[in-house]
């Protein structure tokens, strides 16, 4: 698309051609019908000289038009358009407690499997805005919902065991994901919470937290893992006698609050799941994968050509001509 940036110069362009057409007329009603009385008319001398008395004046003319079309800034615009995307907004809020550690997901513990998963469902997710929040005993923001899935997965691989802690607070970390998402335009914005604990840490209860996101329309996918009974979780400590730091293994009953989960997930509209393992797991994150998607409009795209360049220069070489044909020798040709 063409299009003048100063459009208002395009007056002064209108003024000179309408000046030039009342000389025009001017000219014409001076002279009769038949301005010689012979056949002189049509001599060529005389017809080159009425060219050369014509020509600066023609040349200025479209100098000047032309010097006016460059001031009114013609420019190219080349617009994309909207890239719209289909997807979704979502914050996975990650367990990174001391008992995330244990080593029923063998031969991994349940945080590298969890990250490995996560990694897997974000790579699946191109169209939607992913965030990560990490929480222990605290919860942190670690990637803000963005479409930067590398940097995502760089963060995410990154996370450690204890990293916030060793606690569980449910609630922090559903409150600081929906920080994350408050201000989000998407019809669907959802909360994945992944623990394997009850929450006894942070300042805000879990269901608080959920009846917050619930008002707010935010689902809040809630996934409980690790297997139920007896597991085994390895444990630094020093040798007494030596000094050096060893790993020992403790036993533990996996303590899960399934019940508040569950309360959480109804009261956003969402669901609540089991993980026992490493496929369950995975099979958790491909249900979720298959949520309805809404749109996400990216910004157009504009580029400009000013093209002002090529009429400015054509107008600074026909009103030199123009000059230099009135006050040079040429001129005494036509005299």
């Amino acid at each position: 698309m063409i299009r003048l940036a100063s459009i208002f110069w395009l007056i002064p362009a209108l003024l000179v051609l309408a000046r030039i057409a009342m000389l025009l007329r001017d000219r014409r009603d001076l002279q009769g019908a038949f301005t010689f009385p012979s056949l002189t008319l049509f001599r060529r001398e005389g017809s080159i000289r009425t060219a050369l008395s014509f020509l600066p004046f023609l040349l200025e003319i479209i100098g000047t038009l032309l010097l006016i079309v460059a001031l009114a800034r013609p420019q190219r615009v080349l617009r994309s358009a909207a890239n719209d995307r289909f997807g979704i907004d979502i914050v996975i809020a990650l367990d990174a407690s001391g008992s995330m550690a244990a080593e029923d997901f063998r031969p991994r513990n349940r945080f590298a499997v969890a990250k490995e998963i996560i990694s897997d469902f974000i790579d699946r997710r191109q169209d939607d805005r992913i965030g990560i929040v990490t929480f222990g005993v605290r919860a942190a923001t670690r990637v803000p919902i963005t479409y930067d899935h590398d940097a995502a997965q760089a963060i995410l691989s990154r996370a450690q065991v204890g990293e916030n802690g060793d606690g569980t607070a449910i609630g922090q970390a559903i409150a600081t994901a929906i920080n994350r998402l408050k201000t989000s335009q998407t019809r669907s914005r959802i909360i994945i919470l992944v623990t394997d604990g009850v929450s006894n840490s942070g300042s805000i209860e879990p269901i608080t937290a959920a009846a917050l996101a619930a008002r707010l329309g935010i689902k809040v996918y809630t996934i409980g893992v690790g297997s139920r009974g007896e597991v085994m979780i390895p444990t630094k400590v020093q040798n007494p006698f030596t000094g050096a730091i060893e790993t020992v293994y403790r036993t533990f009953r996996a303590d899960l609050d399934e019940e508040t989960l569950n309360a959480i997930a109804r009261m956003t509209g969402a669901e609540y799941f089991r993980a026992t393992d490493p496929k369950s797991f995975n099979a958790v994150l491909a249900r979720i994968d298959s949520l309805e998607k809404s749109r996400l409009a990216a910004p157009k795209r504009e580029h400009i050509d000013e093209l002002y360049p090529l009429p400015l220069r054509l107008a600074m070489v026909l009103l030199t001509l123009g000059w230099l044909v009135g006050e040079t020798a040429l001129m005494k040709v036509a005299a």
